[in-house]
């Protein structure tokens, strides 16, 4: 969600579209859109289905980013000042906001640190300190240890992060273990963060480019010669993967995976053992067909006519424009805008992509004369 496109020989298309559909999907997460039609149809739509959308941007960032990274340091430290710089900026745009909702009150000194490094200030921010730990975390463990172990140690904190998301029910209370959680949780509100929940995709991600790289050398093996990836370390990191599965039995893959996440999901919240629910353990799998699939799709780019960072403006402001929806309604005394579940989730969505398209597109018209100003100053 926060890159650039790459060259234009290497567009895909899919993974384009996907992006407005997770930055959608985020949007319906924060609408609940069919709560007056349906509170299980809900809660299948939004709290699984939709809980595809984060991952699948930690994995944009795992497939193009983190190889660079490793092949340049300095666009990885670019890349973490990006983020960093997105972060202080989205602070900055809600602590009127924050100020106003009074959320700060009574937090203290480790309340906001605590907001800062792991929760977010704002209830969707906590997705770029994650990013920034997460990218930091894997990047650093490819730099000194070989793909495999990075990837296994990232499964492994998943696993341990699932007893405190949708597992949480499971705990004993009063137990050593829970007591560990409960400590975790002083820290982090939730172990859908930068530890726990990020490296796993981030390394999803990686894997499969380095899956698509093997795929392409044996394709062509003249063209490719000697521009195999190879770890710092200097042993090909591309000898114990495979090629990227076919599109049919990725697809059936995905088919597997969808019904299980889709079983699992409905199993916790009947047996109500989620203290949240963004972490599933047919999630990671889904993920990883999903992406292979979208990476095979053909056909027209939707963002080739679209400002390049339309999902990320999307993810950031549309709790802006959902604020702005409903003080719409209050003022107008239009209450369908609020009341009916459908219309708010529409209303939401239209004003989020409308908004983040027109502020995309002056930003694109402003930055070459501010990058003039700059450079006569």
């Amino acid at each position: 969600m926060t890159e650039k496109p790459m060259a234009q020989k290497h567009i895909y298309p899919g993974i384009n579209c996907f992006k407005l559909l997770a930055a959608l999907f985020v949007i319906m997460i924060h609408t609940s859109p069919l709560t007056s039609v349906s509170p299980e149809a809900d809660f299948v739509l939004t709290r699984i289905i939709a809980r595809t959308a984060v991952p699948f941007f930690f994995m944009v960032t795992g497939f193009f980013v983190l190889p660079k990274a490793l092949g340049d340091t300095r666009r990885g430290l670019r890349y973490l000042r990006r983020i960093g710089l997105i972060y202080l900026a989205s602070m900055l745009l809600y602590l009127p906001v924050n100020l106003y909702a009074d959320h700060f009150n009574g937090a203290g000194l480790g309340g906001l640190l605590k907001m800062i490094l792991t929760d977010g200030t704002f209830y969707h921010l906590w997705y770029l300190p994650a990013l920034l730990l997460g990218f930091a975390l894997v990047w650093a463990g490819l730099a000194y240890l070989p793909a495999k172990a990075v990837f296994l140690i990232s499964v492994f904190l998943y696993l341990t992060g699932l007893p405190g998301d949708s597992y949480y029910g499971f705990l004993k209370e009063g137990s050593v273990i829970y007591t560990v959680y409960e400590g975790i949780f002083h820290v982090s509100s939730y172990t859908r963060n930068g530890l726990f929940y990020a490296p796993v995709f981030l390394m999803l991600g990686y894997v499969i480019s380095l899956q698509y790289r093997q795929g392409t050398a044996e394709k062509n093996p003249g063209k490719a010669a000697g521009k195999s990836f190879r770890s710092p370390r200097g042993k090909s990191a591309l000898e114990a993967l495979r090629c990227p599965p076919s599109f049919s039995l990725a697809l059936a893959g995905f088919g597997i995976c969808s019904a299980l996440f889709l079983a699992e999901g409905i199993t916790l919240k009947i047996l109500d053992v989620q203290r949240h629910d963004s972490m599933y353990l047919a999630l990671v799998p889904l993920m990883y067909f999903l992406f292979c699939i979208l990476l095979d799709v053909k056909g027209p780019d939707p963002m080739k006519r679209l400002p390049g960072d339309l999902p990320l403006l999307v993810y950031l402001l549309h709790p802006l424009f959902l604020i702005l929806v409903r003080g719409f309604a209050g003022v107008t005394g239009l209450t369908v805008f609020t009341e009916n579940s459908v219309v708010h989730f529409l209303a939401v969505a239209a004003a989020s992509f409308a908004g983040s398209w027109i502020l995309a597109t002056l930003w694109l018209l402003v930055k070459p004369k501010l990058k003039n100003l700059l450079r006569r100053g």
